[in-house]
């Protein structure tokens, strides 16, 4: 019985003393104001999911933005260096989406009840674009 309970609690301290504990993790600002992700004292590079939300942090361990290739597919990272997902952005009168996944949309995507097509360029005037086209 006492064996019992000495290789129980031997068990229980070796269970207890072999937990992880959390890792320390921030965000740091350098001189020029680029921000990294630190994780016990080391920049991470790469995608990484903070808080719930993807960034990518490139080989240098700096925060990107702006548009990326990886893997053959195109991402968004907005200023804050958010992943676009879920989400609509135009630019130079381009309209682009990007799924769940943050991979810009390149063909036939169901968003709510409509479908898009962006096999080809895709292009949306503004009402007043396209009131002056109709004026000609």
């Amino acid at each position: 019985m006492i064996k019992k309970l000495i290789l129980s609690l031997l068990i229980t301290t070796s269970i207890i003393g072999g937990t992880a504990t959390s890792a320390s993790a921030k965000w740091k600002v350098n001189f020029n104001g680029a921000k990294s992700w630190e994780e016990n004292s080391a920049n991470v590079t790469g995608w990484h999911k903070i808080d719930g939300e993807w960034y990518n942090f490139g080989n240098n361990g700096f925060m990107q933005t702006g548009w990326m290739k990886d893997n053959g597919n195109w991402y968004y990272c907005w200023s804050n260096g958010m992943m676009a997902n879920r989400s609509w952005m135009t630019n130079g009168g381009y309209w682009y989406y990007f799924d769940q996944d943050g991979k810009m949309v390149t063909d036939k995507v169901r968003v709510e009840d409509n479908i898009y097509d962006f096999t080809s360029p895709t292009i949306i005037y503004s009402e007043s674009v396209n009131k002056s086209n109709q004026n000609k």
